[in-house]
């Protein structure tokens, strides 16, 4: 949410190409990780069924909703105007957001633990880039923490 009022509130001729990667950055990675973290909640406290989702073509659906979040990605980084910009953002959000949810779903509720650690990690690194977008090196330092410790307990 801060990366999207970032970018609203900003003098977008003045945005250079590290602060529109850092909004970009931000906002996806922390979409996968809120709504993969709502998943592995709803999962773990048998609100969902913990079995894993298994639709057909499911990897094919993942890269699908990858490669639109990319394309999303690329249109925003050249967006002529604020509105091409802001709906490209949006665009990106709802995919990668979709993307983290079903990513998550596909996995069953016994491996949701190493699940936790991993979007543990990806708020780290989302952290990070909203420390690059806001120009405040404690935050950038903190979500490196965070993201490599989240991945070496993933091994």
């Amino acid at each position: 949410a801060a990366a999207v009022g970032d970018y609203i509130n900003s003098d977008l001729a003045q945005l250079d190409a590290v602060h529109k990667a850092s909004i970009y950055l931000a906002s996806v990675i922390g979409s996968v990780t809120f709504t993969g973290s709502l998943v592995a909640f709803g999962k773990l406290d048998g609100r969902l069924d913990s079995a894993p989702l298994k639709l057909d073509y499911r990897d094919q659906l993942n890269m699908g909703l990858g490669a639109a979040t990319l394309g999303a990605g690329a249109i925003f980084a050249g967006a002529p105007g604020p509105g091409t910009g802001l709906a490209a953002l949006g665009s990106a959000l709802t995919t990668s957001g979709v993307l983290g949810w079903h990513m998550t779903a596909s996995i069953g509720g016994a491996d949701m633990p190493v699940v936790i650690t991993v979007l543990n990690s990806y708020s780290g690194w989302a952290l990070c880039a909203e420390g690059f977008m806001l120009d405040m090196p404690v935050l950038t330092t903190v979500g490196a923490l965070i993201g490599c410790s989240g991945a070496a307990l993933t091994k």
